[in-house]
């Protein structure tokens, strides 16, 4: 329906598509998919896709707070060389949720010739980076060429770092909805925008980023492994699969199940997001 849409309309009848790929590795805990779009005016566009929704993807979006590079993003790399290599268009990278990590993270590590013709790179409540990444100079170059919006109840958005401050959009939703991109609101070909976060929004932000900092990489990654032993209990694909009633009693098997290391650190992980979140709401 959008792609018809899309071709049917005056701005985009024009563009070409190609290289659609979409994969997903469970021994690797990788889900992706990515487009190439060439535009009207000779520049080149590819659109990394976020999280669909599969247990899978969730995961890989956690690994990104504890890995130097995680499976994803390392084949975004791949895909961002190849899909312009030969080739002497500007080029601009962008997407939505993890998508949006990955335009940022390929733009940044992709070949030097490929680098060097990025003009714009955007990320739509993307999550952010590690201290390393921020830190190097590589990011701090390019830094200049990275939009990122988010809408007023951001959540993944404002995940881990980013470095700069993002653009805030006016939404018709409200909670974790916020997120789809699809409630965002629009004026023409422009964002309607918003002055601050919401405080619903700030409160979960803050509970959730005060914890990852007081957590060190192992913690993070056994929190991980944890919650996804026991989101996959019921063995589901989906989210929206494990959240039925008839999932409840393998779930609550799975927690009762945890390791001795994993039940310490999933107490102190949420204890930390509850002081937090308290912190955060009476300031």
């Amino acid at each position: 329906m959008l792609f018809r849409k899309l071709a049917e309309s005056r701005r985009f009848r024009g563009t070409m598509l190609r290289g659609y790929v979409s994969e997903k590795q469970h021994a690797e805990d990788m889900q992706f998919a990515a487009l190439t779009y060439r535009l009207g005016d000779g520049s080149g566009f590819t659109a990394f896709r976020g999280t669909d929704g599969s247990v899978i993807g969730w995961k890989e979006d956690f690994t990104i707070s504890y890995m130097q590079m995680t499976s994803g993003q390392e084949r975004a790399i791949s895909y961002l060389n190849h899909a312009f290599e030969g080739s002497e268009c500007p080029i601009r990278v962008g997407g939505h949720s993890k998508g949006g990590n990955s335009a940022i993270y390929s733009s940044l590590f992709c070949d030097e010739s490929i680098r060097k013709r990025i003009t714009n790179i955007y990320s739509f409540d993307g999550p952010g980076f590690r201290d390393e990444i921020l830190n190097s100079e590589t990011y701090k170059e390019m830094l200049p060429r990275i939009r990122s919006f988010i809408p007023e109840a951001s959540i993944v958005g404002m995940l881990l770092g980013s470095g700069s401050d993002p653009t805030i959009v006016k939404n018709s939703a409200i909670g974790i909805k916020q997120h789809y991109a699809y409630n965002w609101e629009l004026k023409r070909n422009r964002f309607l925008l918003a002055d601050r976060l919401k405080k619903s929004g700030d409160v979960i932000n803050r509970a959730i980023s005060g914890m990852l900092e007081d957590l060190s990489d192992t913690e993070r990654q056994i929190f991980s492994d944890a919650l996804f032993e026991i989101l996959c209990a019921p063995d589901k694909e989906t989210l929206k699969e494990i959240a039925k009633l008839k999932s409840y009693p393998s779930i609550i098997k799975a927690i009762s199940n945890l390791r001795p290391e994993q039940q310490a650190v999933m107490k102190t992980a949420f204890k930390k997001i509850a002081q937090n979140g308290t912190g955060a709401f009476f300031k």
